[in-house]
């Protein structure tokens, strides 16, 4: 089957592919990670309460290998039909990585190695398959790159994102929220601009961080989707966000605004935890790459908010900022950029006033006779 029929093919049925991506995704997690936990209790793979960690208890923290595992049975069943030739690159690294974080949660690698880890991953995807951001389309007067800038930007993108994500995995249900919404979305505007395997992806995604969230935000059948989970899954959102600014061309634009911007909006709340933590540790003279409970769902948990209600904050903080930047779309490219991150920063300076005003209540509470 050649790529123009095949192609042809997804849009007479492009409902009906999305709907089997999420089923069978969401199928095969779901009856996965009951195993994934029973065995985690059996042979003791759980994680405990450390410095990073808001639980109390042990869980089972193997939620990745489900959600490793069903995505790439999905998109390679599914991306089989329309000939992808950087499908199998893609799967190639997503098994390094995934083998990375197994070892990780396993018996904890060193920082280094997981960073190797993650080099080998992404250079994989930039240096094969030649899958790299070449253009910023006037995002800071940026436009056209030359290949080794293009090589070293698509490189720190990946890095940033994989690791952002990795950062807000602390409440149940943050990380898998904002990776399902980011996915959901990404995957809408890739049926918008058919490129099938993209779609397959995303809604693989999607499915496969349904069935987890049920498990991760239960009582009785927690689980974490640990490093392997948060690598997999950082590393697909900076794989969504390359591609769609590739697709989303200056001349040509699908979606109405810069394709960079976009990308930026979606994944937006990882990146200000990120931003805003290496800013904290650094006036605090700490060093920048040690865990704490610095970061935004820490602050938040501080303020009284419940799991659920931190996830829902976090998970949908991206599809605002997205609606901001549709609102205002009419406005020049990086004027749109300073006003997102001017509501950035609002947002940050919001939770630290509210914060301030609870400690001096309870201090006034307290010296009340």
């Amino acid at each position: 089957m050649s790529m123009i029929s095949s192609n042809l093919m997804f849009m007479e049925n492009s409902i009906s592919w999305i709907i089997t991506a999420i089923l069978l995704s969401y199928t095969i997690s779901y009856f996965m990670i009951p195993v994934i936990i029973k065995v985690s209790n059996l042979k003791k793979l759980a994680d405990a309460p450390g410095k990073r960690c808001v639980h109390v208890a042990e869980v089972p923290n193997l939620g990745g290998v489900g959600i490793f595992l069903s995505i790439v049975v999905v998109t390679t069943f599914l991306g089989s039909y329309f000939l992808d030739k950087n499908l199998l690159v893609l799967l190639g690294a997503l098994t390094i990585l995934f083998f990375t974080g197994l070892k990780d949660d396993l018996i904890e690698l060193s920082p280094i190695s997981k960073l190797l880890g993650q080099l080998i991953s992404i250079l994989s995807v930039i240096l094969i398959a030649d899958f790299r951001i070449d253009n910023l389309h006037g995002l800071m007067g940026i436009c056209q790159l030359s290949y080794s800038v293009s090589v070293l930007l698509t490189l720190f993108v990946f890095l940033l994102v994989i690791n952002s994500y990795n950062l807000i995995d602390g409440v149940d249900g943050l990380a898998g929220g904002i990776g399902l919404i980011s996915s959901l979305i990404f995957g809408l505007f890739f049926v918008k601009a058919n490129i099938p395997m993209m779609v397959f992806l995303s809604f693989a995604i999607v499915g496969s961080l349904v069935a987890f969230l049920s498990f991760n935000l239960s009582k009785k059948m927690k689980i974490f989707m640990g490093d392997t989970g948060s690598m997999i899954i950082g590393f697909l959102l900076a794989y969504q966000c390359v591609s769609f600014v590739n697709v989303n061309i200056a001349e040509s634009i699908l979606f109405g605004v810069n394709g960079p911007l976009i990308a930026l909006s979606i994944i937006s709340f990882p990146l200000l935890d990120t931003v805003r933590v290496i800013i904290v540790r650094l006036k605090k003279k700490q060093n920048v790459f040690a865990g704490d409970q610095n970061h935004l769902h820490h602050s938040l948990l501080r303020l009284g908010l419940k799991h659920w209600q931190i996830s829902l904050i976090g998970s949908s903080f991206g599809l605002l900022m997205l609606l901001l930047i549709y609102k205002f779309n009419m406005i020049e490219t990086n004027t749109l950029l300073l006003i997102m991150c001017m509501k950035s920063l609002f947002f940050v300076l919001s939770i630290n006033m509210i914060k301030k005003i609870l400690v001096t209540a309870k201090k006034l509470k307290l010296r009340m006779p």
